[in-house]
């Protein structure tokens, strides 16, 4: 797969309305896939470390708020239901520096158009290299 696949807002909206009624778990789509099976995937989810988060919004609790990143998954990994611990942004293994892709996001076309803008430069960045990472 030489290009990706894009998501469109009616993507992010129904992943939202998702997150928001089940309260766990995340919503993923795969938009790439290596020749040696690993996925990338647009992953959005409940992100912590958001205390300052506009509790009072649909897509936030005061702690959680909903994200998303561009991650990745070898194809025989089966955990896929949390949004921090199961899909791992590509990092250079020699100096640990991540390529961090997450950040708040809510149902409008400019979090649409960053999430596929971000897709598509980290898979020309790092197609190559995901299989050796996973």
């Amino acid at each position: 797969m030489e290009q990706i696949e894009k998501i469109d807002l009616n993507f992010l909206e129904s992943a939202i309305k998702w997150l928001n009624d089940n309260k766990a778990g995340c919503y993923f789509k795969r938009v790439a896939e290596t020749e040696g099976g690993t996925g990338l995937y647009i992953v959005i989810g409940w992100g912590d470390g958001y205390e300052k988060a506009e509790p009072n919004t649909p897509n936030a609790d005061g702690t959680y708020r909903i994200c998303g990143k561009i991650a990745y998954q070898h194809s025989d990994n089966i955990m896929q239901c949390d949004y921090d611990w199961d899909w791992y942004m590509p990092y250079n293994k020699e100096t640990g520096d991540v390529d961090d892709t997450d950040g708040m996001v809510e149902a409008r076309q400019f979090d649409v158009d960053w999430l596929n803008k971000n897709a598509e430069r980290v898979w020309n960045e790092w197609k190559d290299k995901l299989d050796s990472l996973s």
